[in-house]
């Protein structure tokens, strides 16, 4: 018998910023480990070389500029894609928060589905559909807080958003905990709990990335939000466990936590939060292929 031929997957990034992340800078080495040569490829071009085994979705972060485009090219590589493009699919449009709470798989912040002619200039009447002081407007399609702004009563839709042609929007109630208690973010690999980080906006601000100015700290949550997050990831379409995912959460001052996002394509997922993480992930993305050559030989 011959030598088996070490795998090789594809690190999927972006255009725009091509090289691997700090947070994943350590992956290739981790595959390595295990036997599997890894390639970056940015999202919309060859991928280099001889052809991969598998492909690892990880920082495509400004699909959503061309989503489209980005699903079809996802869509085409003969390879199995992880997470799988109908995943990718399903989560790349924030209607997804409307499924998962329709289902009761989860609780979301009173929100309205609107297109851009309902917009206006004016927030009262956004603010009416939801019953609320204060809201969020956001495409459905986004991500970085793009095009994300905060509306209040008596103000007015921000100029960016209001012109803003074509396109459907969410309009959410402002979930002021997020202020008091910040935004929790659990990571999975494989269905499998691995690590979990506490997000705070900086004053002033409602957004919670670092890089507007929020801030991380590495902790461990509170069981609620630990059965909230595992009873999203079962609801996900598909059957199986997405190979990565973050679950992103505010505890509530009553009643369940909130869901703000459930991250499946290109979630940030703060490896350096906990040594071995990375392993747990080369592991979830080598059963994953394992699943998918047996399913193709079946």
């Amino acid at each position: 018998m011959g030598t088996p031929r070490e795998l090789r997957l594809a690190l999927i990034t972006d255009p725009a910023m091509p090289a691997l992340q700090p947070d994943d800078a350590g992956l290739p080495a981790a595959f390595a480990a295990h036997g599997v040569e890894t390639v970056v490829a940015p999202w919309g071009e060859p991928i280099p070389g001889p052809p991969c085994d598998g492909a690892l979705v990880r920082t495509p972060w400004e699909y959503f500029m061309d989503p489209e485009r980005f699903l079809r090219w996802v869509e085409g590589l003969e390879a199995p894609v992880l997470n799988s493009p109908e995943l990718l699919r399903w989560n790349h449009d924030k209607r997804y928060l409307l499924d998962l709470a329709s289902s009761g798989a989860a609780r979301i912040p009173p929100t309205v589905l609107l297109d851009s002619t309902e917009i206006g200039v004016a927030a009262d009447p956004l603010l009416d559909r939801i019953g609320a002081a204060r809201g969020v407007l956001k495409p459905t399609v986004s991500g970085g807080a793009w095009r994300t702004a905060v509306v209040e009563r008596g103000g007015p839709v921000p100029g960016e958003i209001e012109a803003a042609a074509g396109g459907d929007f969410l309009v959410q109630a402002f979930v002021e905990e997020l202020y008091v208690s910040g935004e929790w973010s659990l990571t999975y690999f494989g269905g499998q709990y691995s690590h979990a980080v506490l997000k705070r906006s900086s004053p002033g601000d409602f957004r919670v990335q670092e890089e507007h100015g929020g801030s991380v700290e590495f902790r461990q949550p509170p069981p609620e939000l630990f059965r909230e997050a595992e009873g999203i990831l079962r609801a996900v379409p598909g059957g199986l466990p997405p190979v990565y995912g973050r679950v992103d959460l505010v505890a509530a001052a009553s009643g369940r936590p909130y869901l703000m996002e459930l991250e499946l394509i290109e979630p940030e997922l703060f490896l350096r939060a906990r040594p071995g993480s990375a392993e747990a992930l080369v592991r979830a993305t080598l059963g994953a292929l394992d699943g998918a050559r047996s399913a193709n030989e079946a």
